[in-house]
């Protein structure tokens, strides 16, 4: 299986490139183990972020408020990632997704965060996306063919991020990317009720004029701590805050009127910022409900490879290709149901048939 030879072609790269006590410090971190979602890996470029937006999770999950780039040298972390039993390696592997629990482009992470893209890109060749609150650096373009950057925004007047820079600044910022070639979405994430909605035309019109073309529209998700900010923000969260509790809670909104505001314009409305990830590589996946994403005719899978994969790893079964599934007669363990699913871009089934 390709993936799977890419995979050790890359692990082997690496550590030629690594002392001992490199790769041992990069196998025990959790990139090197975290089971990648449908939508792919994250990557964390810092641990912490001093931005304060009022919608914010990571504080609740235990986060500090001041940003200390990740601890990995760039070919530790891209080593990381290729030792990881459950991820893909290779053009078609595991989406990598940049960000999470810091801002990849605060001046703490920024140098790394490039550094750590550079280091996937050369090394492992994986899809590459970034979210940002910033003004995305111009060496992006630099950094792969097809990457993605998210230019996250919530309104356009940025009052519930007063300490990151106004939303119009990092859309000009992308729009130079634009010009440069470079894939980059609009990433209205989260929608506010009372906020969001209200101006929601103004800021689709002016992404136009700045030659956006692509968009997300994300999910709020709210904890009592961060509805307690929200409000001290004016921001009315009466409707929803009986479901409120320590635990992330999304709330949904119906985004309809958002959607087609957008298509009126002429944008391309993609349900996920992974399938901006997938579209900007021009690749498909059909991994999780929000999908098949991409032009799906590209997802093609030779039962051959995938049985390869499964005898190398003590099985021996059939494979077959229903549809847009994999099906394999017989049990497999959870790992190599989501590598398989990681190579292929397909949902595994597994069992007796």
């Amino acid at each position: 299986m390709e993936a799977w030879k890419a995979k050790q072609r890359a692990i082997k790269a690496l550590e030629e490139r690594l002392s001992e006590e490199e790769r041992a410090e990069a196998r025990r971190d959790h990139h090197a183990r975290r089971p990648p979602r449908p939508c792919g890996i994250t990557v964390h470029t810092g641990v912490g972020c001093p931005l304060a937006c009022a919608y914010c999770y990571i504080y609740d999950m235990g986060f500090p408020g001041a940003a200390t780039p990740y601890k990995l040298s760039p070919l530790q972390l891209a080593y990381a990632i290729a030792a990881n039993p459950h991820v893909a390696v290779g053009e078609w592997g595991t989406l990598i997704a940049v960000g999470s629990v810091t801002e990849p482009f605060l001046p703490e992470t920024r140098e790394k965060a490039l550094q750590y893209m550079q280091a996937v890109a050369a090394f492992l060749g994986n899809p590459i996306q970034v979210s940002t609150k910033m003004q995305p650096p111009p060496q992006l373009a630099e950094v792969q063919r097809g990457l993605d950057v998210l230019i996250s925004v919530t309104d356009l007047s940025g009052r519930l991020e007063p300490r990151a820079p106004p939303p119009a600044e990092r859309m000009r910022a992308g729009a130079e990317l634009l010009k440069r070639g470079v894939s980059v979405t609009l990433f209205v994430r989260p929608i506010i009720p009372g906020v969001t909605d209200k101006e929601v035309t103004r800021l689709l019109l002016f992404a136009t004029e700045l030659g956006y073309r692509r968009v997300v529209f994300g999910t709020l998700r709210v904890t009592a701590n961060i509805a307690k900010r929200l409000r001290a923000f004016g921001v009315d969260v009466a409707p929803y805050t009986s479901e409120l509790s320590e635990r992330q809670v999304p709330i949904k909104y119906p985004k309809g009127r958002f959607v087609a505001a957008a298509r009126e314009l002429g944008f391309e409305v993609l349900p996920a910022s992974c399938a901006a990830n997938v579209v900007a590589h021009g690749q498909a996946c059909a991994l999780c409900g929000w999908g098949p994403c991409g032009d799906v005719k590209k997802l093609r899978t030779d039962p051959d490879d995938v049985k390869e994969y499964l005898e190398y790893s003590g099985y021996k079964s059939e494979v077959e290709i229903r549809g847009l599934r994999v099906r394999i007669r017989g049990r497999i363990s959870r790992l190599d149901k989501i590598f398989i699913e990681q190579a292929t871009r397909m949902p595994v089934e597994a069992g007796e048939y």
